[in-house]
């Protein structure tokens, strides 16, 4: 069910690289940037991150069934205006800030609920909840990238608000909540003066600037630097999603059984920045490009699946909404920036500097967890 939401949150966040390539190939909006068009899908990713404190804390207030319905009502009108834009700011309200809204509304109280339920497979059970979006990016990758291809843009959006009405539909039916929400009469703020969570806070905001920097240009890169088709760059992102929703998964289980939840993002971080860093400046097929997009997503599908995770082991999970939701909160700047930054360098610079500017931000925000790493404690060979 969490993964059913997860998917339906994702037919902006994960695909908007192939909506962007388009429009771009068929310069739909006259003479517009690069930059401008990768903020309407960092703007929605930014929008659910921006909102996830307030989010939360109505799912622990109001319930959970009933965020997600409004939620739903706000995803699949957004999809439904923005058939109709004819500029770019019409995408930036609708497709941009309105799904990204709802996007908000609907996914904190989905992402919080597997741990409401298990404790000894804790990560793995996040982890094919959190492989909702990986998926749903797969698939809406490969179905937008047809349906631009079939018929216009327009009806394109409208085919899959319908879908997500659907699926949506699904998951209110069958949402079921173990620890009923309390509300509270006040924000809680003693968990700022614990030093672990400030530091990941700051974790957070750095390494939100580089996350969504492959799922909005590769598509474009295939096309451009590599000489691509559209359909064949949305493949390409297509499978970067299905190897960041396998990774949710496997490296849930790896931290289960083996690694530990702190170490498992600490790996995944530093794999997915290493990857960016070494790999991508030299792919230069479509194989090669559709492999890094595959392992770079697998490492950094985990770093998105073992936060709540990592939460939930170091503050409890009664209060897991409103702290995941502040989380994202403080991470939103890092989103909506983050890929606007990345286009703006390519524009003047080219890709290798974009390229490097996202894998050492990853590589910054692990400084601060490997901080919390070592609180917990200073051996290095041991499950954390």
């Amino acid at each position: 069910m969490e993964a059913t939401a997860g998917l339906s949150c994702s037919p902006v966040s994960y695909s908007w690289g192939v909506y962007q390539s388009h429009f771009l190939l068929e310069d739909i909006f006259k003479g517009t940037s690069q930059p401008v068009l990768s903020f309407v899908g960092t703007l929605a990713t930014g929008t659910l991150y921006l909102f996830g404190i307030l989010s939360g804390r109505l799912a622990e207030r109001f319930g959970f069934r009933t965020m997600l319905s409004i939620g739903s009502l706000f995803l699949v009108l957004s999809l439904v205006l923005a058939s109709f834009a004819t500029e770019v700011w019409h995408l930036l309200l609708t497709q941009g800030f309105m799904f990204g809204l709802g996007s908000s509304i609907a996914f904190f109280p989905a992402v919080s609920l597997p741990s409401q339920w298990f404790d000894k497979r804790r990560s793995i059970a996040t982890g094919v909840a959190m492989s909702g979006s990986g998926i749903g990016g797969f698939i809406f990758a490969i179905a937008v990238g047809k349906l631009l291809v079939t018929v216009d843009f327009r009806w394109t959006l409208r085919i899959i608000a319908l879908i997500v009405l659907v699926s949506m539909s699904v998951v209110i039916l069958l949402v079921r909540v173990r620890i009923p929400p309390k509300p509270r009469g006040g924000t809680d703020w003693s968990v700022f003066k614990d030093s672990r969570f400030i530091l990941l806070l700051i974790m957070g905001l750095f390494a939100n600037f580089g996350f969504f920097v492959p799922y909005i240009f590769l598509p474009s890169y295939g096309v451009k630097q590599i000489g691509l088709t559209l359909e064949q760059g949305s493949f390409i992102l297509s499978i970067t999603n299905l190897g960041s929703a396998a990774g949710r998964i496997a490296l849930g289980m790896g931290a289960d059984q083996y690694f530990g939840t702190i170490n498992m993002l600490t790996i995944c971080m530093l794999t997915g920045a290493m990857c960016v860093l070494v790999w991508w400046p030299f792919t230069d097929s479509f194989g090669n490009l559709l492999s890094f997009g595959f392992v770079s997503a697998f490492f950094s599908g985990g770093f998105a699946s073992m936060m709540p995770v990592v939460m939930a082991g170091l503050f409890g999970v009664e209060r897991l909404p409103s702290l995941m939701g502040t989380l994202y909160t403080t991470s939103a700047v890092g989103t909506v920036a983050g890929s606007p930054v990345a286009g703006a360098i390519i524009d003047a610079e080219g890709w290798i500097p974009a390229m490097i500017y996202t894998g050492c931000l990853t590589l910054t925000s692990i400084t601060f967890l490997l901080i919390v790493r070592f609180m917990a404690s200073r051996k290095i060979f041991t499950r954390i």
